[in-house]
C-alpha cells in the first residue's frame, strides 16, 4: 500500500521542506520512501555545501514518517532524537537538489513498546539514487504521547526564543588553535530550515548544523560521514557552547554543553565505506529488544 507524505509526518509546517513525496512497504518488511526536494526548500540553494546537512534532515524525516506510517506512532506525538547518522559513499554527494531524487529503504531495527504503542524505535536506511546505494543512515528515537512530553518539560524556562546572531551563522566568537575550536551556539528565527515551527527547546537540527560547522572550520572541507548523539534539552534562555576537536586528519569530534551540562555530541569525518555497496553494521549507543 502506497502513502501521501505530507507536512505533518515528518513535522514540519511548510510543505516546501518536505523532503518525501510517498511511502510504501516492501515484501521484505521494510519501506521505501521516494525522495525530492522541493524548489523552495531553504537549502535547495546551498549545494553542495549543504549536501550532507541535507542528508541529515532527510534520515530525520524518514524516521519520523516510517514511525508514523509503519509503526503506528499517532500523529500528535513527540520524539525525542537520540542518535542519528547518515554517510555519504565514495565521491556521490548530490551536486545539485536535482540528484537528491531517489529513495530511502528504511527498516527497523529494534523496537520497544508501552502500553501496546511504540515508545522507541531504532532503524537504519540505505538511499538510492539511480539504482545505486549512495549513503545510508540511522536513527534512534524515542515517542511521547503529548502529556507525557509535557511532563518531561514541565521545568522548562517559559522564555521567547529571540535572535542570537546573524541570518546564515551557527557559531560566534570561534576560537581557533592546535586543532581545537571553542563557539558559542547562535541562531536567528529568519532561517526558515530551523525555525519551520515552534519548539520549547534548541533544535536538534541546529546541533547537526553546528556539528558539521565545526568539522569545516576544523578541517576545511565538509564531512562526508556524520553522527549525532543527543543527551540532554538545551534551552534558548542561556548560552549554549561548542567545543571541536580535530581527532586526526579526516575526522572531528564536537561537544555541545549548556551550563556545564552535557548536551550533544558528534562525530564527522570521511566516508568510512569502500566499497559503495555495503551496509555497515550499526551499533547503537542504547539497547533495546531486537525487531520481531
Amino acid at each position: 500500500m502506497q502513502y501521501s507524505i505530507d507536512s505533518s509526518l515528518v513535522h514540519k509546517t511548510s510543505p516546501d521542506q518536505v523532503l518525501l513525496t510517498t511511502a510504501e512497504n516492501t515484501a521484505a518488511g521494510g519501506w521505501d520512501l521516494n525522495v525530492a526536494v522541493p524548489p523552495g526548500h531553504p537549502l535547495a540553494g546551498a549545494i553542495p555545501t549543504a549536501s550532507t546537512l541535507l542528508g541529515v534532515e532527510l534520515m530525520r524525516q524518514c524516521a519520523i514518517a516510517y514511525a508514523h506510517v509503519a509503526a503506528g506512532v499517532p500523529l500528535g506525538w513527540a520524539f525525542l532524537m537520540n542518535e542519528l547518522s547518515f554517510e555519504w559513499h565514495g565521491d556521490s554527494v548530490p551536486a545539485n537538489a536535482g540528484e537528491f531524487d531517489g529513495r530511502v529503504s528504511v527498516r527497523q531495527r529494534a523496537v520497544k513498546m508501552r502500553k501496546g504503542q511504540v515508545s522507541d524505535l531504532q532503524l537504519e536506511a540505505d538511499y538510492l539514487s539511480g539504482g545505486l546505494v549512495v549513503g545510508s543512515g540511522s536513527g534512534d528515537l524515542s515517542c511521547l504521547p503529548t502529556r507525557a512530553y509535557q511532563a518531561v518539560r514541565r521545568n522548562a524556562p517559559k522564555t521567547g526564543v529571540g535572535n542570537t546572531g546573524p541570518l546564515g551563522a551557527v557559531l560566534a566568537g570561534e576560537l581557533r588553535q592546535a586543532g581545537t575550536l571553542d563557539a558559542v551556539l547562535v541562531w536567528n528565527q529568519g532561517d526558515r530550515f530551523i525555525f519551520d515551527h515552534p519548539s520549547d527547546h534548541v533544535s536538534g537540527m541546529l546541533f547537526a548544523s553546528a556539528v558539521l560547522e565545526s568539522h569545516r572550520l576544523l578541517s576545511g572541507s565538509q564531512a562526508l560521514g556524520f553522527s549525532l548523539q543527543c543527551e540532554n534539552f538545551a534551552e534558548y534562555n542561556q548560552p549554549v557552547h561548542v567545543m571541536g576537536t580535530r581527532v586526526d586528519q579526516e575526522n572531528t569530534l564536537t561537544t555541545i554543553s549548556q551550563a556545564g551540562l552535557a548536551v550533544a555530541s558528534g562525530f564527522c569525518g570521511g566516508p568510512r565505506l569502500a566499497d559503495a555497496g555495503a551496509t555497515p553494521d550499526r551499533q547503537f549507543h542504547r539497547q533495546l529488544s531486537a525487531a520481531p
